[in-house]
């Protein structure tokens, strides 16, 4: 369990940390010169049963709230220190207004100081705290105590002895360690300090620094003032790391599961403002933004009201300086930019915000559903609110759990909806998306068949863009697969088309075709024109080409130029042809070669193939200053 101090200027927190671990955290000169705490300090204290209390002592003094907001994030439990003789202070105030906002689990109050006042003084203190706690909507026990002579330090001690706290973040999930400190360890190397806030890291394990993006591996492990193998969610600790300059780490960055690296430089929120504050948040406004152990500039964009007053709350969106790792769930706390004074406090919603059309009032109600603290009960009800499928990998990700688990919970939620895993990729499907979605595609559908009766279909890309263009294309075409299945949907060659839609031969056509496929199978890579095949098989020009131009259609034939049509067969077996020499770049010699066919014939087949998408032509000079005509293989899967 990692306890927190907070509180005002020389109200005795670091002497009361003494007193109860033996461990003066105060290591700078400076702070043993002017009797100050400036940076954070820890300590560890054993309990009877086995257990570890960490201590991190915080600053008092107005100018470093910065740094106790650091060392605020992430503790399981406050220990409020107020002096007996000064009472309920400034910081006071302003530190247990962070606390509430980092949403901090347990609160214990220190009396310090007790020996300066009378035992009616003593009494009137605690009624103050009691009642300003109260006004709060906070209990806490009080504990007198005068820490140079221990006296109420070993009650204190025991309180704090039995405080039971589980952490709630599953070994399952990311490692995320907040960086706050980072120096040179001689004989050992670049060593950062910090705080697990979710996950387990082990020695050997290779993470990356963000949001830089640095890999780094992991040296050796200095958990609970003792070296370890490893360490978990809740307990801070010492990383020796390898692969990273000391230059390259600062206080506020993260060492994260690699899968886990994706700063943003937008995210939604939902905040508090700061009861005490006299200032009002408004659009634009130049903000200091707090999290984990970073601090840096943002600009707040108010989203659903246009001023937020003093105890108002609102969604907002929060616009940084510079890209920073933040999930789903995160604490945050807004100061003023000059770092006076602290405006509010929140949650982070939504970490993909987008730019274009974030007031639209539509998006409220999904960034309310994300307000939920449970994973799969914000990611259901944001399903149902949504007209898209959710990509369950984006949210895992975003939520930091693991994408089987989070889907099989939120499955349990919404037991009518469908799972497609296109690419790798899960994505959620509700009952009613997929009611809407079919309804749509029947309408798409019977447009295109009313205005185009002698169409076979439409390919798959044309029927993503007609009817569902915001569709991700890999999600497209595994429902696309499923509709196939439920016969929603029917496939003729290439073409998609409704079950009852038929563009079929005549049987007069149908006589046709089968004189005219053995000739074209016959010619293999080098198939007879439409002439040819009209002298032949003794039938008008037009009649062949009117036969072969509606096989086309239906998908039974691929037409390469005018009057030149291919089997798909016959095309497939180029197609592999040309993945087979295009490595990775396809000369037009030797695929003629390969063909045994004319130059001219060859640049037929591999134009058509540059205008499908298979490949993508390359013209220019080569190094001898002779004429380039190469293809390279942009779409290889198409055949």
């Amino acid at each position: 369990m990692i306890i927190g101090t907070a509180g005002h200027i020389d109200h005795g927190k670091t002497s009361l940390i003494q007193a109860l671990t033996g461990i003066d955290t105060d290591r700078l000169p400076e702070e043993k010169r002017r009797g100050i705490t400036i940076e954070l300090g820890f300590a560890y204290l054993p309990t009877p049963d086995g257990r570890i209390l960490g201590f991190v002592d915080v600053p008092g003094h107005e100018k470093f709230v910065h740094t106790m907001t650091a060392g605020a994030s992430g503790i399981d439990h406050a220990l409020l220190v107020i002096a007996a003789d000064d009472g309920i202070m400034p910081q006071t105030r302003e530190h247990l207004t962070i606390l509430q906002f980092m949403q901090v689990r347990g609160l214990t109050v220190a009396l310090t100081k007790g020996d300066r006042v009378d035992a009616n003084r003593l009494e009137q203190r605690k009624a103050e705290i009691k009642a300003w706690l109260q006004e709060h909507a906070l209990t806490a026990p009080i504990f007198p105590v005068v820490a140079p002579t221990q006296t109420g330090i070993p009650a204190l001690r025991e309180h704090l002895f039995h405080l039971s706290y589980a952490h709630t973040s599953s070994k399952k999930q990311g490692l995320r360690y907040a960086i706050d400190r980072c120096f040179i360890l001689q004989g050992h190397g670049v060593t950062v300090s910090g705080l697990i806030h979710s996950g387990s890291v082990q020695v050997g394990d290779t993470l990356t620094l963000s949001p830089a993006g640095i890999p780094v591996r992991i040296r050796s492990i200095h958990a609970q003032n003792q070296a370890s193998q490893q360490a978990q969610a809740g307990e801070r600790c010492g990383l020796v790391l390898v692969g990273v300059e000391r230059e390259q780490i600062e206080r506020g960055a993260w060492l994260l599961a690699n899968d886990l690296h994706a700063p943003v430089e937008r995210f939604d929120a939902y905040l508090q403002v700061a009861k005490e504050t006299n200032s009002a948040l408004q659009d634009g406004l130049q903000v200091m933004l707090h999290h984990g152990a970073e601090r840096l500039p943002m600009r707040l964009v108010l989203l659903d009201q246009a001023r937020l007053k003093a105890g108002e709350s609102g969604l907002v969106q929060c616009c940084l300086e510079r890209p920073l790792p933040v999930f789903w769930q995160d604490r945050i706390v807004l100061r003023d930019i000059a770092g006076q004074s602290t405006l509010a406090g929140g949650t982070v919603l939504a970490i993909q915000a987008p730019l274009r059309g974030r007031k639209k009032p539509e998006r409220f109600p999904a960034l309310q559903a994300l307000r939920q603290t449970h994973p799969a009960q914000a990611l259901a009800s944001l399903a149902l609110l949504s007209d898209h499928a959710v990509s369950v990998q984006t949210w895992a990700r975003a939520m930091n759990q693991v994408p089987a688990d989070l889907l099989a919970a939120t499955q349990t939620l919404l037991p009518e909806s469908k799972v497609l895993e296109p690419n790798k990729q899960a994505w959620l499907v509700t009952a009613k998306q997929q009611h809407d979605w079919q309804n749509r595609l029947q309408e798409r559908l019977n447009h295109f068949h009313a205005q185009q009766p002698d169409e076979a279909g439409l390919s798959t890309e044309r029927l993503r863009r007609m009817s569902f263009p915001h569709l991700d294309k890999h999600l497209f075409a595994a429902l696309v697969d499923d509709w196939l299945v439920q016969g929603l949907l029917a496939q003729t060659g290439n073409f998609l088309h409704s079950p009852t839609h038929v563009l079929s031969l005549s049987e007069s056509e149908q006589a046709i075709w089968e004189r005219l496929s053995p000739l074209l199978e016959q010619g293999g890579f080098e198939p007879p024109w439409v002439r040819e095949l009209a002298q032949e098989t003794q039938l008008a020009e037009h009649v062949v080409r009117q036969v072969l131009s509606k096989q086309a259609r239906r998908g039974e034939l691929y037409q390469i130029v005018p009057d030149l049509f291919y089997l798909p067969a016959t095309l497939t077996g180029l197609a592999q042809i040309v993945r087979e020499q295009a490595q990775p770049i396809l000369n037009v010699i030797s695929f003629r070669d390969a063909l045994g066919i004319g130059r001219k014939r060859a640049i037929q087949i591999l134009e058509f193939f540059d205008r499908v998408g298979f490949t993508r032509r390359i013209v220019g000079l080569g190094a001898q200053g002779k004429k380039r005509d190469e293809r390279l293989l942009r779409n290889p899967d198409l055949f």
